[in-house]
């Protein structure tokens, strides 16, 4: 029973560990959820005794992995949304630390057969420290180079005269180019300094400004380096349109993506990944020949080396034209009859049931 005992708290104990240090879930989750995994690793301590050292660690790192694709399906048929999406975040990392979990604890049992209790331990240890920080340092890696942030610079056009700039209202957040950006920029198009600050021209003389930035996050991997993507939405387009956008191969990179009817789109500033890319998805409002854009949708698309272990991060809608008027206009005040208040009437008689 006392090997029993030792393998329940090694597995138990080196879980909430591993949690605290990766991040890969709350304390109380950990806390909790490691009280019923540490419970399969010990009941199969008869196992790792009689396999021996060389193959208990194996034995428990089968355990610890199907034990987390369990919890994963559970999950994914009876848990809430948000539960699911974190699951497939965090599927990876959750594998990598239970593994090791119920490997350290196999080998510990095996060793207990034949040395003592500290070097027992100490092999489960090391053994269970290899095996998380290896995948794991795998695992940010990936991350790291897929799973970072990706910033959005929307450039439109507005119709304003030759001395003026596009119309912003009172309050609202002007997007600003870099320095950087903006001599990026340079190397690919005309910007000059106008009365609404910096404007990119294109070949037919068309004035582009920054109208919003966006940065798309992963929820999984807030940090790390930031994808910076110029996106140059050109006017008269008089239907829907959507566009599947490739960002830059550089974690840190800036690439400049020209849109075009047709589902059309050039891309510049060097080699484009190919593990992450935007789909984009603009709603227009045609009407006598004229068109209005209502609002653009991007959603992120992330594929590791190892496949696709990123869940699509969508936006919601937003705002492609800049304003015409500081002011929104006022509703109006003509009601139709349905709408109208009708004064009750207490005179007649109530009918009869």
């Amino acid at each position: 029973m006392k090997t029993y005992a030792r393998t329940y708290w090694f597995t138990w104990a080196f879980l909430v560990v591993a949690a605290a240090l990766t991040g890969v879930a709350s304390l109380k989750d950990a806390f909790f959820g490691g009280l019923f995994a540490a419970l399969l690793s010990a009941l199969l301590t008869k196992a790792y005794e009689r396999s021996g050292p060389r193959y208990a660690a194996l034995i428990g790192a089968a355990a610890g992995t199907l034990w987390v694709v369990a919890m994963f399906f559970r999950i994914r048929w009876f848990g809430e949304p948000e539960k699911i999406q974190l699951a497939e975040w965090t599927l990876g990392t959750d594998i990598s630390v239970h593994a090791a979990g119920f490997a350290g604890a196999a080998l510990l049992a095996a060793l207990l057969t034949r040395h003592a209790f500290p070097k027992a331990l100490g092999g489960g240890l090391l053994l269970a420290a290899a095996m998380t920080v290896v995948p794991y340092g795998v695992i940010a890696w990936v991350d790291h180079r897929v799973a970072g942030p990706v910033e959005l610079v929307l450039l439109v056009s507005a119709e304003v005269a030759p001395d003026e700039g596009p119309v912003r209202r009172v309050g609202a957040v002007q997007a600003v180019l870099t320095a950087a950006e903006i001599l990026f920029l340079k190397e690919h198009a005309l910007v000059v300094e106008g009365p609404g600050g910096p404007e990119v021209v294109d070949g037919e003389g068309r004035r582009y400004w920054p109208l919003l930035r966006r940065r798309l996050v992963y929820p999984g991997n807030p940090g790390g380096p930031v994808r910076t993507v110029l996106l140059i939405l050109p006017p008269g387009l008089l239907t829907d349109e959507s566009w599947k956008v490739p960002v830059h191969q550089d974690p840190h990179g800036l690439a400049l993506v020209t849109l075009d009817a047709q589902q059309s789109a050039r891309f510049a500033g060097g080699p484009a990944s190919q593990a992450v890319s935007l789909a984009l998805s603009l709603a227009v409002k045609a009407s006598a020949g004229a068109s209005a854009y209502q609002s653009l949708r991007v959603t992120t698309f992330r594929q590791s080396p190892v496949g696709n272990m990123y869940a699509p991060i969508p936006t919601l809608g937003l705002s492609a034209a800049f304003p015409t008027t500081l002011v929104d206009p006022a509703p109006s005040a003509k009601l139709d009859e349905k709408s109208r208040p009708s004064r009750p009437s207490f005179g007649d008689a109530p009918p009869a049931r």
